[in-house]
């Protein structure tokens, strides 16, 4: 079971059950990942989930998470992969001060009066993208809609050219893989696109990249690694997650029949996202830690210097926090997960994702109340270390 937690091809649910099972079985597992990399994935309840995501001993340092995993990879004999894509000094795999101080660099791009700005943009997307749909016929939501529209909105808000989405998006879901002779390449030449883009001087000044680099020009000692980690971070967790959320609401409101119902009560939709991001999270586990001391998870010692990632969907799911956890409803507190994680490191995208998602519901229900799954099974997903996505969603929409 516990590589199960790391990667595969399974159909949807599955890996709920494969995660609850986990928890209920004990609170670390030893995983491989595809590159011979060696970790612990952590199946506790929300609160200790809770607890640990701002436990300062289990850090989130780029140097420390890079040099553990360069460790394990010479002793396998294997080629030192590039690790400057997803392990780069970010705010993501940063601890405070230096945390805060790259946070606050993009915090005011992602606040809330900054999405909300963004809203009609947001409606004007999803319903030209919605449009394109045919009605009466089969459509995969997942190719048309779910991944095409967060690389939109990520773009504009960014900056990146219009002409480079495609390229980008394809980039991140070959890197997102987790396939070492595919996806070390393609983050490889995500980097050096990233290293062009901010270095032209054609950045619009007023996109958040264009104040990025002039930040850097401007004397906030912005390193050009830094900036490298900040577009790698920015731009594949503000496509991917987002793309993920989207997917997983559509299913799962079709799924526990609650799609006509939003569509003749649109207020239903924030607790229909609400409930997939506790049940159904599309950010499976937060991103790598690591211990900089020995330290005791629910009674089981853990060493220094061990690679950990914590489960978030087990924790959502947790049958000391919600009464009947592992079903699919409407009626609890909007608070009862972690799946944007909690203290220092809360999602910074997390309102994007919310309202990029509420958009897309909430149109594609009262453009097409009856839709309907296309096809008896349920949909493949595919997971690795971190993300669950659905490899596509077959759906017949109708009026």
């Amino acid at each position: 079971m516990s590589n199960l937690l790391t990667g595969g091809d399974l159909r949807a649910r599955d890996h709920h059950r494969i995660e609850d099972d986990a928890r209920a079985e004990g609170p670390l597992h030893a995983v491989t990942l595809p590159n011979g990399v060696e970790m612990q994935v952590v199946t506790v309840g929300l609160e200790l989930t809770r607890q640990l995501l701002t436990d300062q001993r289990l850090s989130k340092d780029s140097a420390r998470l890079q040099r553990e995993i360069k460790r394990q990879l010479a002793e396998l004999g294997s080629t030192q992969e590039n690790l400057a894509g997803l392990f780069g000094p970010s705010m993501l795999n940063s601890d405070n001060p230096q945390h805060a101080r790259l946070r606050a660099l993009a915090v005011k791009a992602f606040n809330g009066r900054a999405v909300q700005q963004l809203a009609p943009r947001i409606e004007e997307i999803s319903a030209e993208l919605i449009g394109r749909l045919p009605e009466g016929e089969e459509v995969d939501l997942v190719g048309e809609l779910a991944v095409p529209m967060p690389m939109h909105v990520i773009g504009e808000v960014l900056g990146l050219p219009g002409q480079d989405r495609a390229r980008v998006r394809a980039l991140i879901e070959t890197m997102m893989s987790m396939e070492p002779e595919v996806s070390q390449p393609a983050s490889d030449e995500l980097g050096g696109y990233f290293h062009g883009l901010l270095t032209s001087g054609a950045l619009d000044p007023g996109s958040l990249f264009g104040s990025l680099a002039r930040a850097d020009e401007e004397g906030d000692h912005l390193s050009h690694d830094e900036l490298m980690a900040m577009a790698f971070l920015l731009v594949v967790a503000g496509h991917e997650t987002s793309a993920s959320l989207i997917s997983n609401v559509v299913h799962d409101a079709l799924d526990n029949g609650w799609w006509r119902k939003a569509a003749e009560d649109p207020s239903l939709v924030p607790r229909l996202v609400e409930e997939t991001l506790r049940h159904n999270p599309p950010v499976r586990s937060a991103t790598h830690r690591i211990t900089t001391e020995p330290v005791e998870i629910d009674g089981v010692a853990v060493p220094e210097g061990t690679l950990l990632l914590i489960n978030l969907g087990a924790a959502g799911r947790c049958p000391r926090a919600h009464e009947k956890a592992g079903e699919y409803r409407l009626d609890r507190e909007t608070t009862g997960h972690a799946t944007f994680g909690h203290g220092p490191h809360f999602c910074l995208g997390s309102a994007l994702a919310r309202l990029e998602t509420e958009t897309v519901l909430r149109q594609l229900t009262s453009r097409f109340p009856r839709a309907v799954f296309s096809g008896d099974e349920q949909p493949e997903i595919t997971h690795n270390d971190i993300m669950a996505s659905l490899k596509s969603l077959p759906v017949v929409l109708r009026r």
